[in-house]
């Protein structure tokens, strides 16, 4: 019989709207990131957004994040996935920014393609990913 498929959780969450739990594996703080909220034609749209994607993707620190966070995630997974009882069955992956709107979003959409390739190439960690944005309707 197969084993049940562990879930890997990519939060996106705002700090203005509370702390992001406290049972994440994984919190990368974005605040550092320049912030598309003090753009006017950026404020209303989220980093779902063609737009807010393109202004942050033309950020050198964003770049130099990205870049980075394949193998951050690739060093990270493999013991969180493996079938040992002391892990959950729910990995979390948490993004945060100020209100959870744009940067956060934006890393949250990064990360799932990220980790969505790893559990390609590794089938044997038996694994789904899927994103969740735990502030989206929050102003």
């Amino acid at each position: 019989m197969k084993s049940k498929k562990k879930t890997i959780r990519i939060m996106s969450c705002g700090y203005k709207h509370g702390a992001p739990p406290a049972d994440a594996a994984f919190v990368l703080d974005c605040r550092s990131f320049k912030n598309p909220f003090y753009e006017p034609h950026l404020k209303e749209l989220t980093g779902e957004d063609k737009p807010v994607q393109q202004f942050l993707e033309n950020e050198e620190s964003v770049q130099l994040m990205l870049s980075a966070l394949p193998a951050v995630l690739k060093a990270l997974l493999p013991g969180h996935v493996a079938a040992n009882s002391y892990h959950p069955q729910e990995v979390k992956l948490v993004f945060a920014c100020t209100g959870g709107k744009h940067r956060s979003r934006f890393f949250a959409i990064k990360a799932k393609a990220i980790v969505g390739a790893l559990i390609e190439q590794n089938p044997q960690w038996n694994c789904r990913v899927i994103v969740s944005h735990r502030d989206r309707g929050r102003v």
